[in-house]
């Protein structure tokens, strides 16, 4: 039996990472599980929770369920330097084929912002200062987030300024490629 797919979004936050992956997931009709509204999750559950053990606990984990059942599926998460690979990518690699998708764009954190100040959304308003705060974070550590990681796992880099480049059809292409 074949390994399912998860192909695994990541870059800095603002890059464009939900939105590439909202299009795949809809493009190729599979899932699409977002580290963000698996946080927004926790905090409609349990407000001031730990942003680091809710990856270990409930990302990671709903992740390797999903793969253990067989489903592929796109991700959307900012995997760090010296982190991403350990913490996330070797538990998955077990049960699921790995595509990764780096996303970049000139200033993402400005896009960050931009998101979160023209939200409406009702979880967004209410956590906006808090998500704003986070770009101070967020800005600090591109050093961790900006660049390619080496995942030994099919790669793909994605320039997000205007569009997608290499263009979505060329983005299906690799996944297609790699979904043998």
């Amino acid at each position: 039996m074949n390994k399912p797919i998860i192909i695994y979004i990541s870059g800095s936050p603002g890059a464009g990472k939900t939105t590439l992956a909202k299009l795949i997931s809809e493009q190729l009709y599979i899932p699409h599980v977002s580290s963000d509204l698996v946080h927004g999750g926790i905090e409609l559950t349990q407000s001031n929770h730990d942003r680091k053990a809710a990856i270990a606990n409930a990302f990671v984990p709903l992740m390797i369920s999903m793969a253990q059942k067989q489903i592929s599926f796109v991700v959307d998460h900012v995997l760090q330097k010296d982190m991403g690979k350990a913490d996330i990518i070797d538990k998955l690699v077990p049960h699921a084929r790995i595509i990764y998708i780096h996303v970049y764009c000139a200033d993402p954190i400005a896009r960050y912002i931009h998101r979160i100040e023209s939200s409406d959304l009702p979880n967004i308003e209410k956590r906006r200062a808090a998500l704003l705060e986070r770009a101070v974070f967020h800005k600090e550590n591109l050093s961790r987030t900006a660049d390619v990681l080496d995942l030994s796992v099919p790669t793909l880099v994605v320039a997000t300024e205007s569009g997608y480049n290499p263009a979505i059809n060329d983005i299906l292409a690799f996944i297609q490629m790699h979904n043998n």
